[in-house]
């Protein structure tokens, strides 16, 4: 059952990091067509999330309008747009076309997939020790027995090891500083 586990890791790491893949690649080249937004609306929506001991709510803004290319060779009248804040009627703001998606250039930031994509090593990791060790499965070895069945553990150990450590630190570090 635990190595059922750990190709069932194996498997998730494997479609996360070819999901988030494209999305990287594409912001990180800049893909898009840059243009302008002339806001005609802005709707607030708001979510609320509760927690154990306080409820906070979440406030999201729309942004409806025509949207022009700055090559001046495509426009889209009521595009949606999602923004921080509201902007009025008549306002101007950046927007960029990505396929048939409109955001704002600061949404793209690549940050939060190459976090992801760093946390797709640390999944590797755990799905190739529960693949090899067994463990993870009801009745299975614990995490001390399975060590011992670790092969070439002295090898295999410290490069599972590292790769989890290196893919938690490299998720960390996207996440919180790009």
């Amino acid at each position: 059952m635990g190595r059922l586990l750990g190709l069932g890791l194996l498997l998730v790491a494997a479609v996360v990091a070819a999901v988030t893949i494209p999305e990287l690649r594409s912001e990180l080249s800049g893909d898009g067509t840059e243009g302008t937004l002339t806001v005609s609306s802005c709707e607030t929506h708001t979510k609320t999330h509760y927690g154990t001991h306080r409820r906070s709510t979440e406030l999201k803004f729309s942004c409806a309008g025509n949207w022009s290319a700055q090559d001046g060779e495509a426009t889209y009248q009521d595009v949606v747009v999602q923004t921080s804040s509201p902007f009025e009627a008549g306002s101007k703001i950046p927007v960029v076309q990505v396929d048939e998606t409109f955001e704002q250039p600061q949404d793209r930031d690549p940050g939060d997939d190459a976090a992801i994509l760093a946390f797709c090593l640390s999944v590797l990791a755990c799905g190739t020790y529960c693949l090899l060790t067994g463990l993870g499965g009801r009745g299975g070895p614990g995490l001390g027995a399975s060590w011992q069945l670790l092969p070439a553990r002295s090898v295999t150990g410290p490069v599972l090891g590292g790769l989890f450590t290196l893919g938690a630190l490299a998720a960390l570090v996207c996440a919180l500083v790009l």
